[in-house]
């Protein structure tokens, strides 16, 4: 899936059925994860990366076991997220959609790209390795 969506939160919804066409097949729990990470990663390009109102890019694809998601803004990002090491305190009006993507995905990579930010995300379909 490769989709080309405007800076909106009411493209949400297209998002995620387009998404779950793809994860039909994966386990509920693994696709459930997938959609709530991709979710968080889309919100978070529409609300920081996209203040130029420049198009969001979202690929989600399945490969050799891997469930693997990239949602790329075009900024302008004044400064590149950085991935938090640490959950946000309980009171922090914000910074827990990358803490959550953290503890439901395999891997996590930030990246610029121009004056924008590539989120690439990797989940492995069966942790379990059987």
């Amino acid at each position: 899936m490769e989709l080309e969506i405007p800076p909106s939160a009411a493209q949400l919804p297209a998002v995620r059925h387009a998404a779950e066409r793809v994860l039909d097949g994966v386990p509920q729990e693994v696709a459930s994860d997938v959609l709530v990470a991709l979710g968080e990663a889309v919100g978070n390009a529409i609300r920081h990366g996209s203040g130029g109102g420049g198009p969001i890019e979202v690929a989600l694809l399945i490969d050799n076991g891997w469930i693997e998601m990239s949602v790329k803004d075009q900024g302008p990002t004044p400064r590149s997220p950085q991935l938090p090491s640490d959950p946000p305190p309980p009171m922090a009006p914000g910074g827990r959609g990358l803490w959550m993507i953290l503890q439901l995905v395999d891997e996590v990579h930030l990246s610029r790209d121009g004056e924008g930010t590539v989120l690439s995300l990797r989940r492995r379909i069966d942790r379990d390795g059987s």
